[in-house]
């Protein structure tokens, strides 16, 4: 059975013939399956692929601020361990080295002289070691009075190497107003750790 096919005259005949609330029906239909149809073939997909780079593009910038911060936060702390060890280095110049040490207590010993203290005794002790130091003490007896300790012990402060005046003890002697002092000066130097040897090579 042959479908029977509507001329397009009788097609434009039978819109005109219409009523006004037919044809606005019509023409709303039209409109309404135009739209489902743009949505669903041109819109739905490119919303999805906008959706898509959006989501894209949140995650690359949240990246790349995690990136820019965690470079501030590494040239902060290139900066801090660039001044520790500006700091370290001027610390370790205060340090004397092994040529310099009886020379440094030669002047403490001359410091007390020139103070006004006599020298009882003057007695380098074990070196004791530390992680980069070294510590040097030196046991020490003087006597003089207490303006002479004064003298001495701002004297020895002032020398352009760390030297330390620790377990200072005093005494009253027979001789007032003279005291006996005990005290152990300590020196230190900078200890450089030790390379590593180089594997040794295979022979072949």
């Amino acid at each position: 059975m042959k479908k029977e096919i509507i001329p397009m005259a009788a097609m434009e005949q039978r819109v005109i013939d219409m009523t006004t609330a037919q044809k606005a029906l019509v023409f709303a239909l039209t409109f309404l399956l135009l739209g489902v149809g743009f949505y669903y073939l041109r819109y739905k997909p490119q919303a999805t692929k906008i959706e898509s780079l959006e989501a894209e593009i949140s995650a690359q910038k949240k990246k790349l601020d995690e990136l820019k911060l965690a470079k501030t936060q590494a040239e902060k702390l290139e900066g801090e361990i660039a001044k520790l060890e500006e700091e370290f280095n001027q610390l370790v110049k205060l340090l004397p080295d092994q040529r310099e040490i009886p020379g440094l207590l030669g002047s403490v010993s001359k410091l007390a002289a020139q103070s006004g203290l006599e020298q009882v005794s003057f007695l380098p002790q074990p070196e004791q070691m530390h992680d980069f130091y070294a510590t040097i003490p030196v046991r020490v007896e003087l006597a003089g009075s207490y303006h002479e300790l004064g003298v001495f012990l701002d004297k020895v402060s002032k020398l352009d190497r760390i030297v330390k005046v620790d377990s200072l003890t005093l005494t009253r002697m027979k001789q007032p107003p003279k005291l006996q002092v005990g005290c152990t000066v300590l020196t230190y130097r900078f200890v450089d750790k030790p390379k590593a040897a180089p594997a040794p090579t295979k022979k072949k």
